[in-house]
């Protein structure tokens, strides 16, 4: 990032191909459909570019992207005027977030699993997609969420305690 920031902008592409399937699937798993998580991925990356002058050499550049990204997503609802309930969102049940084969019974977990995700509030499935999927670390969290370490600690565990709850009603 520091070399697209010193304008070599061709390094992007190298961002771009180490982070857009992630990036991709972190917006998969909040909004539940494939075009929209293309529109928000590319939209996130015009913004890098666009605000690359922001950008840190203190900070994690993981930690700086996904504050982006969580901005996008943001902005396209309120250009929206109207956040879609879950109801109205058209949940894709065949998504496959990765290549790996699993069993009959893995994969009815899995489904089950993004389910109970997706009827969590916004901002616990969001904190869980990042610390869990995105295996981001707290203080990671902490620098996106722009609080204590120990509030990031308390939200994931919240959140988590909120899925199994989810999980095991259904």
């Amino acid at each position: 990032m520091l070399k697209v920031v010193n304008g070599q902008i061709e390094q992007l592409g190298l961002l771009f191909e180490r982070y857009h399937v992630r990036l991709y699937n972190f917006y998969l798993r909040q909004v539940c459909d494939q075009d929209l998580s293309r529109d928000l991925t590319q939209n996130t990356f015009e913004r890098v570019l666009k605000y690359k002058h922001t950008y840190r050499a203190d900070m994690p550049f993981k930690a700086w992207f996904f504050q982006i990204a969580r901005n996008v997503k943001a902005d396209h609802y309120k250009k929206q005027k109207e956040v879609k309930s879950l109801d109205d969102i058209p949940y894709e049940r065949n998504l496959r977030l990765s290549e790996e084969d699993h069993s009959i019974e893995k994969n009815e977990q899995l489904r089950l699993l993004q389910e109970a995700l997706q009827r969590l509030p916004e901002d616990k499935r969001e904190i869980l997609i990042m610390s869990q999927l995105e295996e981001m670390e707290y203080a990671q969290i902490a620098e996106i969420y722009q609080i204590t370490e120990n509030l990031a600690r308390v939200r994931v565990h919240r959140a988590l305690k909120a899925l199994k709850e989810v999980f095991y009603k259904h």
